[in-house]
């Protein structure tokens, strides 16, 4: 019963993901009642830059300011590891049929994180952050007009 259950989990999480993205996933489980949302658009950044001027380098205000948008996604996972599960299959099945590379991994007693990143020709590109710990999954979209480098410079 368990084999079939599984089977069906990775059957439909298959399904749900192809023509999935990251964005669209994030925003099937923002209004959730197990999770927390925040979007975060261009006119804020600008405004943080402003904000604390005076702490950022200029080459983080330049990188800073070639992001478009920012979506943070929490999911509480005490009360419904089910939907942890099926997140996690199709969030790994973006992952793995996108044109994303593993750029970093850290992990420690209580949680662990992987940064993602993909660009495109022109440019355009997502740096996607996954963290994980017992009670929680946070996933971190960020958009922009960043090269292959600046992703690299973000990751660290």
């Amino acid at each position: 019963m368990k084999t079939k259950l599984i089977f069906l989990l990775i059957f439909f999480a298959a399904i749900s993901a192809s023509g999935q993205t990251v964005e669209k996933l994030i925003d099937r489980y923002a209004n959730n009642k197990n999770c927390e949302y925040v979007s975060i658009q261009k006119g804020l950044f600008n405004l943080t830059q402003w904000l604390g001027a005076n702490d950022i380098d200029q080459e983080t205000k330049e990188v800073l300011s070639r992001i478009k948008s920012m979506k943070i996604l929490t999911i509480n996972l005490t009360p419904r590891a089910e939907m942890r599960k099926t997140f996690q299959l199709t969030l790994d099945n973006i992952l793995k049929h996108g044109n994303f590379e593993k750029m970093m991994v850290t992990k420690n007693k209580e949680d662990h994180s992987i940064v993602y990143g993909s660009t495109s020709a022109d440019d355009n590109s997502e740096l996607i952050i996954e963290s994980q710990n017992e009670e929680q999954l946070s996933l971190i979209l960020m958009k922009g007009n960043l090269s292959h480098a600046d992703l690299e410079k973000i990751a660290k």
